[in-house]
């Protein structure tokens, strides 16, 4: 039985502080079984300590930038270390919304249709207005957890735009209905969540501040539309190179069409996160859970 190294926070991530709350929650749950250790990193790098322990199991829950986007997997895969979660190239792919939508379209599932651009100085650079129609939501190409996501009416995208910093953004259709979300654990996918914003739409906020969203599991949607996220989901999980666990999200509109938004290939495992809620509905406690991305980790290791 090897020892477990939990890696949290980040230098730039933006989502630090779900990250730290995760890091803590994975430690108590773990402690129980492993003899475990919660690192707490502060620059973009992979801990000097850490890169020698080739005799431990490393579970970064470090949400984000470089955290969740390959850079800290491409070191641990350097330093030969054993780590839980997808391996580089999948998490630099998933990181990156419009290539991950493209991905999984190829492979026959739905997703919101928009479009790729530039702003720089305030201003779109390379929108392509024609793919635009009716009220729009805009998103950080390259960001999780809905952060700088802003839904915005046809007649505002300017403005919106020249309100916006500089970077990579998506401008896509914003379709009216329900947010959903589901865990994929080893290749298969855990019980729909539904989640119910009780102000305004599914922001940071809404997604981490305890008490605002409510969380519905199963997802009451009907047989069919859960039969379509869950086959949709590992058919997004496998098309990504995705391995031990990850967290899809959808949308489902008032006619039961379900969209897909993204793959996020360290999901946050706080009070209030959606993928523990998906598995305890599926039969998996916190601790259970834990044990088994630890041991998948292991097995590949050993392999």
């Amino acid at each position: 039985m090897k020892d477990v190294i939990i890696l949290s926070g980040g230098e730039r991530s933006s989502e630090r502080d779900v990250s730290l709350r995760s890091g803590r929650m994975l430690y108590t749950s773990l402690s129980k079984s492993f003899k475990t250790k919660l690192v707490v990193y502060d620059r973009d790098e992979l801990p000097s300590d850490v890169a020698k322990r080739r005799d431990a199991i490393i579970f970064p829950i470090t949400l984000g930038e470089f955290g969740e986007d390959g850079g800290l997997q491409a070191l641990m895969d350097e330093a030969g270390l054993c780590y839980v979660g997808s391996g580089r190239e999948a998490s630099a792919l998933c990181m990156n919304k419009f290539a991950t939508k493209n991905v999984v379209a190829k492979n026959g599932v739905p997703v919101v249709d928009g479009v790729k651009f530039t702003i720089k100085g305030n201003r779109a650079m390379d929108l392509d207005r024609s793919r635009l129609s009716g009220d729009c939501v805009l998103k950080p190409n390259d960001r999780g957890s809905s952060i700088g996501v802003k839904k915005i009416e046809a007649k505002d995208i300017d403005a919106a735009i020249a309100d916006t910093r500089d970077g990579e953004f998506l401008l896509e259709k914003n379709i009216l209905g329900k947010d959903l979300t589901v865990g994929v654990l080893d290749g298969q996918a855990l019980e729909v969540v539904e989640i119910l914003p009780k102000h305004g739409f599914l922001d940071y906020n809404n997604k981490y501040t305890e008490g605002a969203s409510d969380k519905i599991c199963p997802a009451p949607i009907g047989a069919e539309a859960t039969e379509n996220v869950k086959r949709y989901s590992e058919i997004a999980y496998c098309a990504c190179g995705c391995r031990d666990w990850a967290r899809v999200d959808f949308l489902i509109d008032d006619f039961g069409n379900v969209f897909f938004l993204e793959v996020n290939t360290i999901p946050g495992m706080t009070q209030t996160s959606f993928y523990p809620i998906s598995a305890q509905a599926s039969g998996f406690s916190y601790d259970a859970l834990l044990i088994k991305l630890v041991n998948l980790a292991g097995a590949r290791f050993e392999s």
